[in-house]
């Protein structure tokens, strides 16, 4: 009687019973593997960190200072001091490890840099990613601003140097 019931089904007229049946595997399969997420695991991956580290070195200040210097060997410019504003600041993505357990209806998620080492044994992160500060304005304070070539130049001068339009450079005279 069960070989009838098995071999029934192959018939020509069950082609609507063959189909429910292979609809109902098919949504079983689908069930046992997205329940794997949902299983007690623990897993290991490589990822960006949620939120990338910033950090405002003193390479602004530097940046700065080096400007100073070089303008001020502009003829007629004297004495000089720069000040840059930045739309974006030096920032960098370290690489983390990202341990996740998930017991139950509790989820743990850990966080570790990955690091590397150099051949003195000594240790720093591994940088991701890592963008450059976005220079916003310039102000320069020079002694010889008042002379309409000099600032011409000083402008010019920082323009280049910054890639920054005309407008977003103030040059004006030292006091």
């Amino acid at each position: 009687m069960e070989k009838d019931r098995w071999k029934g089904l192959f018939r020509p007229e069950n082609k609507k019973m063959r189909s429910n049946i292979l609809l109902v595997l098919m949504l079983g399969i689908l069930l046992l593997a997205a329940g794997k997420g949902f299983s007690d695991s623990k897993e290991e991956t490589a990822s960006p960190p949620q939120s990338a580290v910033r950090e405002t070195t003193s390479t602004d200040k530097e940046t700065e200072r080096r400007m100073a210097e070089i303008l001020s060997k502009i003829e007629g410019a004297g004495q000089v001091d720069v000040m840059l504003t930045y739309r974006q600041t030096e920032e960098k993505t370290i690489a983390h490890n990202e341990t996740r357990e998930e017991n139950g209806e509790s989820l743990r998620t850990e966080q570790t840099a990955i690091l590397l080492e150099d051949g003195d044994g000594a240790t720093e992160p591994l940088i991701l990613t890592e963008t450059s500060p976005v220079v916003e304005g310039v102000v320069i304070a020079a002694q010889g601003a008042d002379n309409a070539a000099v600032a011409a130049a000083l402008n010019q001068a920082a323009q280049a140097l910054l890639d920054v339009p005309a407008h977003k450079v103030a040059v004006l005279k030292m006091k």
